[in-house]
């Protein structure tokens, strides 16, 4: 695995693939904001915000990863947002985001593109796509070139597949470096955008949490009124009733509860999505660890 992540590359801006796809998101495309516009489109029709069709390799997906599978996530979709551009001769980049748009703390990758002079991200990923993909107004992040990038996370790969092998489990290392494996929307309106977010967590061998996230937005804020945790010992839902500083507080929740012994007032139809969600979706979950 150490040897392939040596020779692996994130972007293939030169190849007929990415010259292909580029043709495509630039016909008849006046300027640069409408070639992302037109990529972001193309991104809402055919690409889903997951891991679970690959979950154990590769563990950076490149451009060419990408447009192949049409599923991934942030840095996925970067690699090819960030590969078609190049191809275009426009200038690209990478943002790592540590506070988005909504002021929540992040561990986010979107594309950054020189646009008359101006650097602008370029944010493919949900709900910053929907409203505030080009040009989004994240508030703190780190700029890195396509080599700056692809080093920063060989790096990180390694690290991740060295403690896989460690472990003796090789194919930990995919769910060790991308944790966050599946989104789903539930709710897209003009002003609405509720999804269902999955985070796996492993602490060691058949010791595992799958922090199932229920996240509403609308352009201005961002909330989880609700969140599952399940491991092998329990599924116990809370709901968040306090003040956070972000999305992701652990202040705001409140106590555990079993699915029996969950209040009638917090039973609302957000509730029963994500419930609905959990079991459509927990067996493709629960078989990526089984087969590690």
């Amino acid at each position: 695995m150490l040897k392939d992540l040596d020779e692996y590359r994130y972007l293939h801006s030169d190849s007929e693939k990415i010259s292909e796809f580029a043709r495509e998101m630039s016909a008849n495309a006046p300027d640069t904001e409408q070639i992302i516009k037109n990529i972001f489109s193309w991104f809402g029709k055919n690409v889903e915000y997951s891991r679970l069709d690959s979950p154990y390799y590769p563990l950076q997906r490149s451009d060419l990863d990408t447009l192949r599978m049409k599923s991934g996530t942030c840095g996925d979709y970067s690699n090819l947002i960030v590969s078609t551009l190049l191809n275009l001769g426009i200038p690209a980049k990478y943002a790592l985001v540590k506070k988005d748009c909504y002021g929540h703390s992040q561990d986010h990758i979107c594309a950054m593109a020189k646009v008359d002079d101006n650097w602008v991200l370029i944010d493919a990923t949900l709900p910053y796509r929907k409203w505030l993909g080009y040009n989004t107004p994240h508030m703190e992040y780190e700029v890195f070139s396509p080599d700056e990038f692809e080093n920063k996370f060989k790096g990180e790969e390694r690290y991740w597949a060295n403690l896989a092998l460690k472990w003796g489990k090789g194919k930990y290392a995919g769910l060790l470096y991308a944790p966050w494996i599946h989104e789903e929307v539930e709710v897209n309106t003009e002003e609405t955008l509720d999804t269902i977010f999955y985070l796996l967590i492993l602490n060691g061998l058949d010791d595992w949490n799958l922090y199932v996230y229920y996240l509403s937005y609308t352009p201005e804020i961002g909330i989880s009124p609700i969140m599952a945790i399940i491991n092998p010992k329990k599924r116990v839902f809370k709901f968040s009733i306090y003040k956070g500083q972000s999305i992701w507080d652990d202040e705001q929740w409140s106590k555990e509860y079993d699915l029996d012994k969950v209040p009638e007032n917090f039973k609302d139809e957000k509730f029963k999505r994500l419930n609905n969600n959990i079991e459509k979706t927990i067996d493709r979950v629960l078989e990526i660890i089984a087969h590690h």
